[in-house]
């Protein structure tokens, strides 16, 4: 199965901008159609699904979407949450309904979608006073090189950089260090995580965003107590059982682990 073939973020992308710019995981490449060829073994005592790495996305896309249509909150900060639980879709739930939802946010790395300014109304990126002050040239903390304000970018957090230094920031963290789930901030301290259509909009190297994308699914399979890699060698298969359980299972492959 060619990957690159599987996770097409670009075109995705631009048609996210053209219709409603908000910028979501689910959207932006990992929406694939279910298929039809994949193998159950429900007759036998112990039930359990073989995954191809597409319908591997495919599953993590729907346990997003599903948790999202209660929560109501950016798909980016849904896929962060539920990785901060392991995937654990119940008691993610638990959590944020819990009432103390900025203590949940802050545990996440995340900032709140829920964030107010002082005014009391809800923070926005960008007022008129800011637009009209976006020629003003300021200096990027990373390259110390002064750049017009409109061309540096940053997260929900408030600190901001120079595109290219983001880009090479973010290449470093996914390539050389093999980060996917964990990326902060590139500001000394900052914690917040870089959320996924971010790292999409500023990487433009196809091949960092697949080794991304690669990280972001291979984390959703160790994360999950149900499923598992299958270890044959050049597998690419995922199974998935239906209880947590210590039992021998057959990979499509013929692999028995």
């Amino acid at each position: 199965m060619d990957l690159d073939d599987d996770f097409d973020y670009e075109q995705d992308m631009s048609e996210e901008e053209e219709s409603d710019g908000d910028d979501n995981f689910v959207d932006m490449g990992l929406e694939t159609e279910p298929s039809t060829t994949q193998e159950k073994h429900e007759s036998e005592e112990f039930p359990y699904e073989i995954f191809t790495a597409d319908q591997i996305v495919q599953f993590m896309v729907d346990c997003i979407k599903e948790v999202n249509a209660v929560v109501q909150i950016p798909s980016t900060i849904t896929r962060i949450l539920l990785n901060h639980f392991k995937w654990d879709k119940e008691k993610l739930m638990e959590r944020y309904y819990d009432g103390d939802q900025e203590r949940l946010f802050s545990e996440a790395h995340v900032v709140s979608p829920h964030r107010k300014d002082s005014s009391g109304r809800p923070a926005k990126k960008m007022t008129r006073s800011a637009s009209a002050a976006a020629s003003q040239e300021v200096t990027c903390e990373i390259c110390c090189f002064g750049k017009v304000a409109v061309e540096m970018t940053g997260l929900e957090c408030g600190h901001k950089f120079c595109v290219p230094c983001w880009t090479d920031y973010l290449t470093s963290k996914i390539i050389d260090e093999g980060q996917g789930q964990t990326i902060s901030c590139a500001a000394f301290g900052c914690d917040i995580y870089v959320d996924d259509a971010t790292v999409m909009k500023l990487v433009k190297d196809r091949k960092v965003k697949l080794k991304y994308q690669h990280l972001i699914t291979n984390s959703f399979v160790e994360c999950n107590r149900l499923l598992r890699w299958c270890p044959a060698p050049d597998c690419g298969h995922a199974v998935k059982v239906g209880y947590f359980d210590c039992r021998p299972v057959t990979c499509a492959c013929g692999h028995t682990f």
